[in-house]
């Protein structure tokens, strides 16, 4: 499946992001995998490019970000599904977050996660949930070695499916 990762952005702003040096546009397709299960048997995960965190955990590097703004933490987080709204951070430079501190829900939504398996939309919900930093200009490290990581502890946890909400 191949994807136009620019668009819906005005013309002008998707030429200019095509020529950045850090936007793959080489058109290798995307990995898609079908589900093989029904959605109502579905274990499902969330993933979060909020920023988001446990605040026993170590936050997302924002130090080396200030220092270098065409750097993200490429690194990722687990969040467990009985996390209270309390004990999560954010750490995010690239939006404003304090909505997300103030309800949880709006950009990772765990209670609607809780409502549609009590409504038997969904078959369960993961122990864990995973988070990112979604500001990642020089994409490389992601892709490589945490995007790959991330897929293989969603294997290990026997997710089905997971539910992307953007920070």
């Amino acid at each position: 499946m191949s994807v136009d990762s620019f668009k819906f952005l005005p013309g002008y702003i998707a030429e200019s992001m095509k020529a950045w040096p850090y936007v793959d546009t080489s058109g290798e397709p995307i990995p898609w995998t079908p589900l093989k299960k029904k959605v109502p048997e579905c274990k499902v995960a969330l993933i979060s490019s909020g920023g988001l965190y446990c605040r026993d955990d170590t936050p997302f590097d924002l130090d080396r970000e200030r220092r270098e703004p065409l750097w993200g933490d490429p690194s990722y987080r687990e969040i467990p599904r009985d996390i209270a709204q309390e004990d999560i951070g954010v750490a995010h430079l690239h939006y404003e977050n304090s909505h997300a501190l103030e309800d949880l829900n709006c950009m990772f939504p765990l209670a609607a996660l809780e409502d549609l398996l009590a409504e038997g939309a969904i078959g369960g919900i993961s122990e864990y949930h995973l988070t990112m930093m979604g500001y990642q200009p020089r994409i490389g490290t992601f892709i490589k070695k945490t995007a790959p990581a991330m897929a293989k502890r969603l294997q290990e946890m026997d997710v089905d499916l997971v539910f992307l909400s953007p920070g």
